[in-house]
């Protein structure tokens, strides 16, 4: 990965794009009065972002991959999923309307960052051993760079858990005016959504 100067300067070029549609969140039925907070991101940090710092909203293509992610299902050696004893779950559909996603499960920008599809989904360094130590993880420093740059919405990232799927880490704090976040309940018993304010620059009208 590239020092942070590097990478600013590579995301003044980052071809975002578009994108509408459906990902997939769980989080723990005791916070289902705050679904679409992040500030468990913000206090733990994650894989795109250094404990307190900014906000990550972490969701994924699929429920498979939201629940390997969030370690509610494993795979065995022997290639089964199996499940492991939790206190309650939900999993929440949220439809997107973002117009500024940085797509890194294509390999043609990593060379631009210094990264590769392997250092993305890497377990290696540890990040809860490099944030004890006050350090940031590759991962961490491109997310840092993704948020302060301010020109990025959301980052597509292949997901570490699920070999198959990817999942989209978007930050709340850089939405623009127009881009939504908003919670699939048709019930209405679950109501929740994030409506950015950032004006948009001229380019994108």
């Amino acid at each position: 990965m590239h020092s942070t100067d590097r990478l600013l300067r590579a995301l003044e070029h980052a071809p975002v794009r578009p994108f509408s549609g459906f990902v997939y969140r769980i989080i723990a039925e005791r916070h289902r009065d705050s679904p679409l907070s992040a500030i468990g991101s913000v206090r733990s940090g994650g894989r795109y972002n250094p404990p307190n710092t900014f906000p990550v909203l972490y969701c994924a293509d699929s429920q498979m991959t939201a629940l390997l992610e969030v370690e509610a299902l494993f795979t065995t050696s022997d290639g089964q999923l199996k499940g492991s004893p939790r206190d309650p779950d939900l999993v929440l559909s949220l439809r997107c309307d973002l117009v500024r996603v940085l797509d890194l499960t294509d390999d043609a920008f990593l060379g631009e960052l210094g990264t590769s599809q392997e250092e993305l989904v890497s377990l290696t360094p540890s990040r809860f051993i490099l944030n004890a130590r006050g350090e940031e993880t590759p991962t961490q420093i491109l997310g840092a760079a993704c948020s302060f740059s301010g020109s990025i919405s959301a980052l597509k990232v292949p997901s570490a858990a699920n070999g198959h799927g990817h999942c989209l880490n978007i930050l709340p704090d850089s939405l623009l005016s127009g881009e939504q976040i908003m919670i699939l309940d048709d019930s209405g018993r679950i109501k929740a959504q994030i409506d950015g304010v950032i004006p948009p620059p001229k380019r994108l009208g």
